[in-house]
């Protein structure tokens, strides 16, 4: 099967119209490709299109680069009008090509080459779904680094190292530069990315010495979605979800770090409507080889000035960042932009858990639930005890009216609002807090809450909270100053 190109373009039937296109070891390796000006109309009907694109690998001794392979890329125009429609893309990058091997005392073994990238969607035009319960689906695979090359033949303390492993690439499952819409209904769009692994350093083969061995190659990246345009759900009931899992570097020999893996990383404008949506994101970093970095793992990263909003309805966003590497600080949430949850009894949560260091919510931004009965919960598990810390980098929440319940401890400001709120401090009995700024007949309920961590004070600034949950006690605001 061959790659579906347009133009020419195309306008389907009033009926279930179906387009497939698909790409094998080439160069660029491209399922379906909607070229600028190019557009696919398939009107009504329940529609699929898929594509497939796998990028050609690098010839080996020569340490070349794998090709690069996408499902479905639109630099035009993609409408699928109403109903039912499915589109997916599947994009695998090639792997790269072995370095070249040397015999005898003549130099070092060569570098293999880097893996290829892998995206599944590929969107800088517009892609419009139209109104109906649609699915977007894409899953892209970095292709593999190729091991270095090999020394052989060589004499006691002579001859050259082996030759450095190639890098893993990036995995995107969607990446939306343009303008992606999917309409009213029950909308479900799931990304999966998945970094590459490096490649195996060569070795040099020497019985009387010991072996010089080439440094393998990083992981690569994987981004379940990301987001640099805009992207709207429309109403009803929808469903974003991303998955992003770092690449490895090989364990059996020296250097190379593991690959991040984000779930959802939005640096432009993420919008869901109406409707009871639900936001979720897990990254998973990859591991290092001996002695160095693992990947970081982002659930749902959000920069600054981006925004995230879910509209009106009972809305759950949920990031999930998990590392098992060294060095590796691993994050639920990272919002330094926007993250808007309108009107509703809405749910966010975000959870780290790692072996080095992890929040559960980070960032400068700002998280806004608006009015109804909104629950916030963060936490931290670093190898399997959960953290007394789960929130960090002086971020600003803002509950908005209503019965509002709050869990976490760290460096930022909490405003509950109106209403009778909750904060969960079960982490912690009373006597290990410090509070101050409690005062008698204080309309905005304002306290500072701070614990000594090995003589370093983080301190978490509260207003509007009637009740305060301690491991051992539980206080209203007027009593929580007692207990100490």
């Amino acid at each position: 099967m061959a790659r579906l190109s347009i133009p020419s373009n195309f306008i389907g039937t009033l009926g279930d119209d179906a387009l497939v296109g698909e790409e094998l070891n080439a160069s660029p390796a491209i399922g379906i490709g909607i070229l600028t000006g190019g557009y696919i109309r398939t009107l009504s009907g329940k529609d699929r299109l898929t594509g497939i694109g796998t990028g050609g690998n690098g010839k080996n001794q020569y340490g070349l680069e794998g090709s690069n392979g996408t499902g479905i890329v639109n630099d035009g125009s993609l409408d699928t009008g109403c109903q039912e429609d499915a589109i997916a893309g599947t994009g695998n990058g090639g792997i790269g090509g072995s370095g070249r091997d040397v015999v005898g005392d003549i130099g070092n073994g060569g570098k293999g080459g880097d893996g290829g990238t892998g995206t599944g969607i590929a969107n800088k035009g517009k892609l419009n779904t139209g109104n109906g319960n649609d699915a977007l689906t894409g899953t892209g695979k970095g292709g593999n680094g190729g091991i270095g090359g090999h020394v052989f033949n060589t004499d006691y303390g002579s001859g050259g190292a082996g030759g450095d492993g190639g890098n893993g690439s990036t995995g995107t499952g969607i990446a939306n530069n343009g303008e992606l819409n999917t309409g009213n209904g029950n909308d479900a769009i799931t990304g999966t990315g998945i970094g590459g692994n490096g490649g195996y350093g060569g070795d040099r083969d020497s019985d009387k010495n010991i072996p010089l061995v080439g440094t393998n190659g990083k992981g690569g990246t994987g981004t379940g979605i990301a987001n640099n345009g805009k992207l709207n759900t429309g109403d009803g009931n929808d469903a974003i979800t991303g998955t992003g899992n770092g690449g490895n570097s090989p364990k059996g020999g020296f250097e190379g770090d593991g690959g991040t893996g984000t779930g959802i990383a939005n640096t432009g404008k993420l919008n869901t409507g109406d409707g009871n949506d639900a936001i979720t994101g897990t990254g998973n970093g990859g591991y290092g080889g001996y002695g160095n970095n693992g990947g970081a793992g982002i659930g749902i990263f959000n920069v600054k000035d981006a925004i995230i909003t879910t509209g009106t309805g009972k809305d759950t966003i949920t990031g999930n960042g998990n590392s098992s590497g060294a060095n590796a600080t691993t994050y639920g949430i990272f919002n330094d932009g926007v993250i808007d949850t309108g009107k509703g009894s809405d749910k966010l949560t975000g959870q780290a858990t790692a072996t080095s260091d992890g929040y559960g919510i980070y960032g400068e931004g700002i998280i806004k639930t608006g009015d109804g009965n909104d629950q916030v919960i963060a936490t931290s598990i670093l190898n399997g005890v959960q953290q007394k810390v789960s929130i960090g980098g002086g971020i600003n929440f803002d509950l908005g009216s209503g019965d509002d319940y709050f869990k976490g401890f760290g460096v930022a400001t909490v405003d509950g609002g109106e209403g009778f709120d909750i904060l969960d401090l079960r982490a912690f009995n009373r006597s290990e807090l410090l509070v101050s700024g409690v005062t008698s007949g204080n309309t905005l309920k304002s306290a500072n809450i701070t614990f000594n961590n090995n003589q370093n004070p983080i301190s978490l600034s509260t207003t509007g909270f009637e009740q305060f949950i301690f491991a051992d006690s539980s206080f209203y605001y007027s009593t929580l100053t007692n207990g100490v």
